[in-house]
């Protein structure tokens, strides 16, 4: 943690490139609050299955929550932030720095991406659908869960939970190694 907070807030890297150091800092940024905004949605869909569990009485005294709107809020601030460290991620892998990625990692961040890539330009487009006609009367114009509630879906895309969060504990981890650049060059330079 400190040294993330170290990589972000602080001076900088003189032993990389000056855009590579702002684009890392922005990912390891954005990773933070990709994971952030899925953990927030997942309370949200605890608090709607506990809001369910409440009695007729206690509703009707106390008033009803629809937690359901807020996790489609954070759902899709988390699709797209990650959608955003994916564009980032291009761009520090090709660095001129000559800053590794593990490979193992990278691949499967790729094999992972395509869906949320997906969703993210439905999500995001939405507007333009709609005023093309392209949603289908049964499609759903804002994320929802699924049947399965495995996922989410919208408008014929869909987004498995599990798919998300191997996603983004991968890009986590691919955050912590980049944090350790600054060491890594560090030790290349000076032997």
């Amino acid at each position: 943690m400190t040294l993330t907070a170290n990589l972000v807030f602080g001076p900088g890297d003189k032993n990389i490139s000056r855009r590579t150091a702002l684009n890392r800092r922005l990912f390891v940024r954005l990773v933070d609050k990709g994971l952030d905004e899925y953990e927030t949605a997942r309370r949200h869909i605890l608090a709607q299955l506990a809001e369910k569990q409440r009695t007729p009485d206690e509703m009707a005294e106390q008033g009803r929550v629809i937690y359901m709107l807020k996790f489609v809020d954070h759902m899709e601030n988390c699709i797209c932030t990650v959608r955003r460290i994916l564009r980032l991620l291009n761009h520090l892998k090709g660095n001129q720095d000559g800053l590794e990625f593990p490979r193992i990692v990278r691949r499967q961040i790729d094999s992972l991406a395509d869906d949320v890539v997906d969703m993210r330009n439905v999500v995001e487009h939405m507007d333009d659908e709609i005023q093309k006609d392209n949603i289908e009367e049964n499609e759903s114009v804002m994320i929802q869960l699924l049947d399965s509630q495995d996922g989410v879906k919208v408008a014929g895309e869909s987004l498995k939970f599990s798919r998300l969060g191997t996603l983004l504990r991968r890009l986590h981890e691919l955050s912590k190694n980049m944090a350790e650049w600054s060491a890594e060059s560090s030790e290349k330079s000076s032997a």
